[in-house]
Order: structure tokens, then C-alpha cells, then sequence
């Protein structure tokens, strides 16, 4: 269930405030007069926006990759199909690497 509140409201206790979130996994949205909202969810579901973004990102890091593959291919016709692929997988590889060391691609089996 989502609820708006009102940061200047004199009833928001943030204790019990935390622990409906937490056991009913409530969203509820916090507002002050100038109109800046947030958001307080339970630590589960940031967990799974956090792992929705990765598999956005991953989803498009993939698309990138295979269009990168298929320039290329074009500019490169006179490889055979084993040289491309091994140029193209030794790219990807090079990229992940570059990503998970920046920080910018975690993987699942990391998280464990």
C-alpha cells in the first residue's frame, strides 16, 4: 500500500513508521511544503530496484555489445567468421572487466 505523509506532520513517528514498512512492506511517500518528496521503502525491495537497475543496465551493455559486434563484422569482411568471434569475445571480455573493475557491473554471484 502506498501513503502519502507530510513531513510536518505532529503524529509521524518514524519508528513506527519503519517497522509497518518492514513487516507489511508498505511504500510510503514523504512530503514537505516545498514539494521535495522521498520515498521510504523496506531494505527488500531497494534490494530488488537495485537488481532490476543492474539487469537494465546488463541488458543494455548486451545490446551495445552485439551492435558493436555487427560493425564489426561489416568493416571487417575479410575475417573469417572464427576471427571475428574471437575479436568480438575478446572485447566483451576486455569491457566486463573494465566495468566490474570501475565499479559500474556487478555480478549475481558476487552478491552472494
Amino acid at each position: 500500500m502506498i501513503r502519502t505523509l507530510s513531513i510536518d506532520d505532529p503524529t509521524l513517528r518514524w519508528d513506527s513508521l519503519i517497522d509497518q514498512i518492514n513487516e507489511q512492506g508498505d511504500e510510503v511517500i514523504i512530503e514537505d511544503s516545498e514539494k521535495r518528496n522521498v520515498v521510504v521503502i523496506s531494505m527488500a525491495a531497494y534490494e530488488e530496484t537495485q537488481m532490476l537497475r543492474e539487469r537494465a543496465r546488463q541488458a543494455e551493455l548486451l545490446e551495445r555489445l552485439r551492435a558493436l559486434e555487427e560493425r564489426i563484422g561489416d568493416r571487417n569482411a575479410d575475417l573469417s567468421e572464427e576471427q571475428v568471434m574471437e575479436l568480438a569475445n575478446r572485447f566483451s571480455r576486455e569491457m566486463i572487466d573494465d566495468l566490474a573493475a570501475e565499479g559500474k557491473l556487478v555480478f549475481e554471484r558476487d552478491l552472494r
